[in-house]
């Protein structure tokens, strides 16, 4: 997926929490968001918060596939998925960022993430919280050392840490991530 982190506003080039703030002001002030423009191809854009999967970016609001900024089309050929058997035997994974036909993605290994839920047993290092939905757990697995920090690189299973949903998303609610310790302080958690 596409990760545009810049865009134009007016003339100026700014970075998407700029943007968010340009917005969050005029939202304040009962204007209408401002008007941010991809730096490619000049389309209208407008940015997104990071949360979940993706990182904050902005997005067009139309797709345009002569931009490689914009989101791709979903296609479908008709083939079910395939699904990978990983190997639970490394340590240590290769993530980060990838170059993929002129597009930045983030890299993301399974095998690793699915250590570090076994390893956690599941149950989030925070708030000791354990979440079984129909027989699945939901546990989410937070880098303490962010990716977008130091690019692609090596990752120990050291670096990861399972959280619950709401306490990964309370790591993300700053630009430099609380850590464990942090979020249990905020949650009054020993």
């Amino acid at each position: 997926m596409p990760t545009a982190t810049e865009c134009l506003h007016g003339s100026t080039r700014i970075d998407v929490d700029r943007a968010l703030e340009l917005k969050a002001e005029a939202q304040a002030h009962g204007l209408p968001s401002p008007p941010f423009r991809c730096i490619e191809c000049n389309d209208p854009v407008k940015p997104h918060r990071g949360g979940g999967h993706a990182g904050a970016h902005f997005e067009h609001f139309q797709r345009n596939s002569n931009c490689s900024l914009s989101h791709r089309s979903r296609h479908t050929d008709g083939r079910a998925a395939q699904t990978a058997d990983y190997e639970l035997n490394d340590a240590k994974a290769i993530e980060g960022y990838e170059l993929d036909r002129k597009i930045t993605s983030l890299a993301r290994n399974a095998s690793i993430v699915a250590m570090c839920k076994k390893r956690d047993k599941h149950t989030c290092q925070a708030c000791g919280f354990r979440l079984e939905i129909n027989g699945k757990f939901v546990t989410e697995c937070h880098h303490t050392k962010p990716l977008a920090a130091y690019g692609a690189r090596e990752v120990s299973l050291d670096e990861l840490v399972c959280l619950c949903p709401t306490c990964h998303r309370i790591a993300h609610t700053r630009k430099e991530p609380f850590s464990v310790r942090e979020i249990k302080a905020l949650l009054g958690q020993p």
